[in-house]
């Protein structure tokens, strides 16, 4: 049986705190009943932050998750409070910790899950950024739908993002991308967390992307989730997912197109490793390609040992640590009819990396190794930035305009 629930997205975080049901937040120690509900998190004009929680008989609190953790101070009414230095535009996770007891901001209905946990909360610091919400957009629609998985032996979700006055029986079918989530993520992480589909609202609205259909599924081909992400058969089973069950579902319940050409697949991370596998291998299926910071360490046979000095254990770490390396011989096993008959069927494969990300290595190798087979792609290296959020909503923003174009940018 499959169903599904729409939900009108105001805004990233807000799908979060709607679409998901949260686990009641640890109450903070000491707090008692009645007292006056405290405002938090609370985001000033120049972009400092003030966290607020209400615990008159704890000892010492911190705010965590944003760096080093800030200390509170207590006033006489037992509410202890925090200010940040101002902050970047960016979307935020935090959490309390209250005498060593971790938990999410009990006054703030917004947080960030993860898979198998509750996460943690989650606030905006806005600005002039791609994914805030630009004033007097009209606004896409997001609906989560729940299958059970005949490959990876599960009941799970996918998400559907359709563009602002979407049309089901408009008579050109709309494009579609599927967006994938990186490792320890879940299926609506790219609207939590990514602001994807506010991302696409105001490109769409500016005129500078086309209306789109986005998927968002779930990015393990397992059931155990990140547990066994690193199994063999994790990213081909994953692929079968993608191919053999959402998408069927999608051009089932959505007026979407058939069209190869008018089909894009793209990713981060782990996602970024599983876009260029599902998408180079069904070249029939999809004709745009994008990866970001892929975690090429993650496909069949491809960890490779770190290099000289890295931390024991490192390889194969997507991003978190050492510095991986891909066997030479796993590309082609991977990838066994990539040459350049393929570029007739690719419009865009665009591969994209900060250099300050310990997987900047592997991306330079899947890229020397697609020039030998003389593949064309388009590849980019941003300076100084690492494995974080702000550079794949960028990717996004940089992407999606390039996306089902007559010919690309």
């Amino acid at each position: 049986m499959k169903f599904s629930i729409a939900i009108l997205i105001l805004s990233a975080a807000a799908c979060s705190a709607a679409a998901q049901t949260p686990s009641t937040p640890a109450p903070a120690p000491g707090a008692g009943r009645g007292a006056p509900a405290v405002k938090s998190p609370e985001v000033s004009a120049d972009g400092k932050i003030t966290f607020r929680l209400r615990a008159p008989n704890a000892k010492e609190v911190f705010v965590t998750g944003m760096g080093q953790r800030i200390a509170m101070e207590k006033n006489e009414q037992g509410v202890w409070t925090a200010t940040t230095d101002t902050l970047k535009p960016d979307i935020y996770t935090y959490a309390f910790s209250a005498d060593g007891t971790t938990f999410n901001d009990p006054a703030n209905p917004l947080f960030k899950t993860s898979y198998g946990s509750a996460g943690s909360s989650l606030v905006h610091v806005g600005g002039a950024v791609s994914w805030e919400p630009a004033p007097g957009v009209a606004r896409g629609a997001v609906t989560r739908h729940f299958y059970h998985s005949a490959v990876a032996g599960d009941d799970r979700d996918y998400w559907v993002y359709t563009p602002a006055n979407y049309d089901p029986k408009r008579k050109e079918a709309y494009p579609v991308l599927f967006l994938l989530h990186g490792l320890g993520d879940e299926a609506g992480s790219w609207i939590a967390t990514g602001a994807a589909n506010v991302i696409l609202d105001n490109l769409i609205a500016q005129g500078k992307a086309k209306p789109m259909i986005m998927v968002n599924p779930l990015g393990y081909g397992n059931s155990g989730g990140p547990g066994g992400a690193m199994g063999a058969g994790m990213i081909p089973a994953y692929a079968r997912t993608v191919v053999e069950e959402v998408l069927p579902q999608v051009e089932k319940g959505y007026n979407v197109t058939r069209d190869s050409s008018q089909r894009a697949i793209a990713g981060l991370s782990m996602g970024g490793a599983e876009a260029a596998f599902v998408g180079l291998n069904h070249l029939d299926k999809f004709a745009w390609i994008g990866s970001f910071s892929g975690a090429y360490v993650m496909w069949p046979g491809a960890r490779g040992a770190a290099a000289p000095g890295a931390a024991p254990g490192a390889a194969g770490r997507g991003g978190r640590g050492g510095i991986p390396t891909i066997d030479a011989a796993a590309m082609p096993q991977n990838f066994p009819k990539l040459d350049a008959k393929a570029n007739a069927q690719i419009r865009l494969l665009w591969v994209a990396c900060g250099t300050a990300d310990s997987l900047v290595g592997v991306n330079r190798q899947f890229r020397d190794w697609l020039n030998t087979q003389d593949v064309e792609l388009t590849y980019i290296e941003i300076p100084e930035i690492g494995h974080v959020w702000p550079l794949w909503r960028q990717n996004l923003t940089d992407l999606a305009p390039l996306l089902f174009q007559a010919k690309a940018r």
